[in-house]
């Protein structure tokens, strides 16, 4: 994925989806320039049971959004803002300039691939809307994006993330009492106490370094760090994220 882009998993309409989006948007938008929400849906020969796309479809769905990306750039200075894959179908969501002769455009960029069948669609969405309220992921899925990412940096330092080991968390309050409440009601979870850094210029400036043997696997990562960031907001706090160290073979 180019850098920016990332993924995550989750349920839309109480059905699995895969929602990958342009992060690096977050920060620039709306963007008065491109008012129109442009949309396509195209709908997959070869589903997984699931409703996710299958890696027999993988390169004809790659080659797909490059050629509607293409056109919709060159004719409507779209941009793609990020895509949805649920229910055996793959949704794309462009910004745009204007709309005038989009679906035509669309059809023609199709063309190549008789055997997709698709829809698509346009509405006014000036306030990114689609991005920022149905694309865009929660903090929690934010923060399993996060885990993944430094689980790609263990692996890539050659970590086959077999090994359990410690894993160090990082969570800071406002006040000192909030910090050791939130220490006595996580302590039964067999966390070690292994600093408190303080920085008393921060607007968090009471922090907390906690310390578990535990698996590296994604599922355990996932689930032990959701916990530690749903406390720390139960005592005004927030969690800063971990580091464990590399093992590798």
């Amino acid at each position: 994925m180019p850098e920016g882009w990332n993924f995550y998993l989750c349920t839309v309409n109480d059905v699995l989806a895969s929602i990958a989006l342009d992060l690096g948007l977050r920060g620039q938008i709306p963007n008065p320039s491109k008012p129109e929400l442009l949309w396509v849906w195209v709908y997959f020969k070869s589903p997984r049971p699931d409703g996710l796309s299958s890696d027999v479809e993988f390169d004809t769905l790659i080659a797909i959004e490059k050629q509607i990306t293409k056109g919709l750039e060159q004719e409507f200075r779209a941009i793609l803002s990020g895509r949805i894959t649920t229910a055996g179908r793959r949704e794309f969501y462009y910004y745009g300039a204007h709309s005038v002769g989009f679906k035509s455009a669309v059809a023609d960029a199709l063309g190549r691939f008789p055997d997709y069948e698709f829809d698509c669609g346009v509405q006014m969405d000036p306030g990114w809307n689609q991005y920022l309220n149905v694309l865009y992921p929660s903090d929690e899925q934010r923060q399993r994006i996060e885990n993944r990412s430094v689980l790609e940096v263990l692996e890539r330092e050659g970590d086959p993330l077999t090994a359990p080991r410690d894993i160090s968390h990082w969570i800071y309050f406002h006040t000192k009492g909030d910090r050791d409440a939130f220490w006595d009601a996580i302590r039964p979870l067999e966390y070690r106490l292994q600093s408190q850094p303080d920085n008393p210029d921060g607007t968090l400036p009471f922090g907390l370094c906690i310390v578990r043997f535990q698996s590296v696997k994604q599922d355990a990562v996932d689930d032990a760090v959701i916990e530690l960031f749903r406390r720390a907001r139960e005592f005004h706090g927030e969690y800063d994220g971990w580091e464990a160290e590399v093992i590798s073979q």
